[in-house]
């Protein structure tokens, strides 16, 4: 059963404080819950059994069919029941060759599952219970997909299905445009909250308040990057915008810290938001801001998104058009075509210009600029051999071509020196780095896409860490580091992806938030990943034994980075949600206050992804993860329960 969108787009210019959109204002009274005990909301006085387990479909306290019926009814017709994209192309009642054919044109759009109310990047974290394959022994299941949808339009739908998982104690999860790398909006037996359609925006050309007078733009849920260029282009403002153009921002990008092209110029975007509203596990819509909810106001802000309560809209900072002026830079072990007669560089030659291009890295920060990298292993042309390539795209703001073009003359010239011929960088300049078409695999000099791993339909496991200015600022540290990196990406055989950018507290404009400290002083934002595990649709599943497998090894190679880097940390939205100490490497010093917070906010437990603040605390069981690698399509319990309802 598939609902259509309800989707508002209306834009303002103000100059007096925020409102709240119309479909905030649709809100569930307490008359209404008045003879509906399942939708009430949590009082202190109200007791609310708590289980050691969810509830699951087949046990006595699983709402029947019936009690599901009224609940959509008083949703108004928003329930949805979903299925997995690719049942159509399975035996059964729901096969459709036509349709089977379309999805498989389809599967690798990661606007086709972010459109979709259950659907999502991350298949590995289903499961992989139900993808386009010509396995004949694969078969379609649930897995880890949710059991019903409220499709939301409506701060009402919302509050509804918060209560009634809550009372009902069923598995709550959040869904915006599905982009999360660990499973953090899907869930078995659970309810999904979706809230892809709330894509209202506001621009205010003066916001005031107590704290802040300048630029703002208030954007819902929904709200994605592609919404976000159209506004900055129309209002000529720039602002923080995910790499993914179906990136919700104010989802895990927001909540979780969000970096973008400008984060060494004025932080994360964790770090512009003005005020917030959102639904929280009471059911209660409230604000949050500074002054108003300090607390939550404090742990939405970098604190790990799908924890405290769904977020419904918020406002943040606007800035001036910020131009960026940028180029490629490209070198690999490989001669550029069979034709050429150029001499590639020998493999330590390729490593001697890596490394210079980390020894530029602290000039490229203090210069606000950023740094977007890849190290992969290339498939030679008409051999089963790679070679190694190295890209990167150096984009600084606020530069002309000629002050852009001596800024990066030392580089060139250092790898000149080292033997490392560099064609002349093409040099541009615009107000938006715009993504590029993913690159083609099988050429033997890829583009090496821009946009993010998450925009990728894959089963793909990643794992990322940071190293910090002081892993740049000496001869002996920046070996180290470099070393590291090269031993993970020769040894292991991984795709490097790195991000330099510094967003700095001084950047940010030292705002009071939940981000990790250690994201202060990062030079390079460093992920590693398999590059093999993209979806082609005609390959067997891959298990859950053998992703386990893959995710193990991942760790080990990963130790090397986490040994040369002690008190770092991790970004949570970029990072292994299995990270070994998770705690302090996704949320630093500020774990136990945001522990603090969630007690207070959700003492029922209705929120909870892998990863997050008090995840230690439940357990995925009977699914078909292992200790150590946590697949969503299980049951949701509570660790060291001792059978008694509190």
């Amino acid at each position: 059963m598939f609902l259509s969108s309800v989707i508002v787009l209306p834009c303002l210019i103000t100059t007096i404080s925020a409102v709240n959109f119309d479909w905030e204002e649709v809100q569930l009274t307490e008359v209404e819950t008045r003879n509906y005990s399942a939708i009430q909301f949590a009082h202190s006085s109200i007791h609310v059994p708590q289980e050691e387990c969810k509830t699951i479909p087949g046990d006595p306290n699983w709402p029947s069919g019936a009690e599901w019926a009224r609940f959509n009814n008083t949703l108004g017709g928003v329930l949805v029941k979903p299925r997995p994209l690719a049942a159509v192309c399975y035996s059964g009642p729901e096969y459709d060759a036509e349709r089977c054919e379309a999805l498989n044109q389809r599967w690798k759009s990661p606007s086709f599952h972010a459109n979709d109310p259950a659907s999502v990047m991350s298949q590995w974290a289903i499961g992989n219970a139900c993808v386009p394959t010509s396995d004949p022994n694969s078969t379609c299941e649930q897995g880890g997909y949710p059991a019903y949808v409220v499709n939301a339009t409506t701060v009402r739908h919302i509050q509804l299905a918060v209560n009634f998982a809550r009372n009902l104690n069923i598995r709550l999860v959040i869904k915006a445009s599905g982009h999360d790398f660990n499973g953090k909006n899907i869930g078995a037996y659970s309810l999904s909250v979706w809230t892809h359609s709330l894509r209202s925006f506001t621009y205010h050309a003066t916001y005031n308040t107590s704290r802040y007078t300048g630029r703002a733009i208030a954007y819902g849920a929904g709200f994605r990057s592609l919404d976000a260029h159209t506004v900055t282009s129309q209002y000529n403002m720039s602002m923080m915008i995910a790499g993914g153009l179906d990136v919700s921002l104010a989802g895990g990008y927001l909540q979780g810290g969000g970096h973008s092209s400008l984060s060494s110029s004025y932080g994360l975007a964790a770090d512009q938001v003005l005020s917030i509203e959102a639904v929280t596990a009471s059911g209660k819509f409230v604000h949050a801001d500074a002054e108003t909810n300090g607390d939550l106001f404090w742990a939405f802000r970098g604190g790990g998104g799908g924890n405290y309560g769904i977020i419904t809209s918020v406002i943040v900072k606007a800035f001036p058009p910020t131009p960026m002026t940028q180029s490629r830079i490209m070198f690999s072990t490989i001669p550029s075509s069979a034709t050429s007669n150029s001499t590639a560089p020998s493999v330590e030659a390729f490593w001697k210009g890596v490394k210079a291009y980390w020894d530029f890295c602290i000039a490229l920060c203090d210069a606000k600029g950023l740094g977007y990298n890849f190290i992969q292993h290339t498939p030679i042309r008409g051999s089963n051999a790679t070679g190694l390539t190295f890209t990167t795209t150096i984009s600084v703001p606020n530069y002309n071509n000629t002050s852009y073009q001596t800024f990066t003359r030392p580089l060139l010239d250092k790898l000149t020196a080292l033997g490392i011929t560099v064609p002349i960088p093409k040099v541009s300049r615009s107000l938006h780095i715009p993504p590029t078409p993913d690159p083609n695999p099988n050429y033997h000099h890829p583009s090496i896409s821009r946009r993010a791993l998450g925009d990728i339909v894959s089963n793909t496991l990643i794992a990322s860490r940071w190293f910090q200015h002081p892993h740049f600022a000496s001869p002996s540290a920046l070996t180290k580091t470099h070393l590291a990196i090269r031993h993970f990406v020769e040894a292991g055989g991984y795709t490097f992806h790195g991000i330099n950018h510094a967003p700095t507290l001084q950047a940010a404009g030292y705002p009071d938030n939940a981000v990790n400290p250690a994201f202060r002083s990062v030079i390079l934002h460093a992920q590693g990943y398999l590059g093999d595990m993209h979806w082609d649709g005609q390959s067997p599943v891959i298990s859950t034994a053998e992703l386990a497998e893959k995710h193990e090894r991942l760790q080990r190679y990963m130790q090397g980075w986490r040994d040369v880097t002690p008190g770092s940390g991790s970004y949570v939205n970029e990072g292994d949600a299995q990270e070994p100490d998770f705690k302090d490497s996704f949320f630093g010093e500020n774990y136990e206050r945001l522990a603090d917070v969630k007690r207070r906010w959700d003492p029922w437990g209705v929120f909870w992804v892998v990863g997050g603040v008090g995840s230690d605390e439940w357990e995925v069981r009977g699914g078909s993860g292992t200790r150590g690698f946590v697949v969503q399509d299980g049951r949701l319990c509570r660790v060291g329960w001792e059978g008694k309802g509190r």
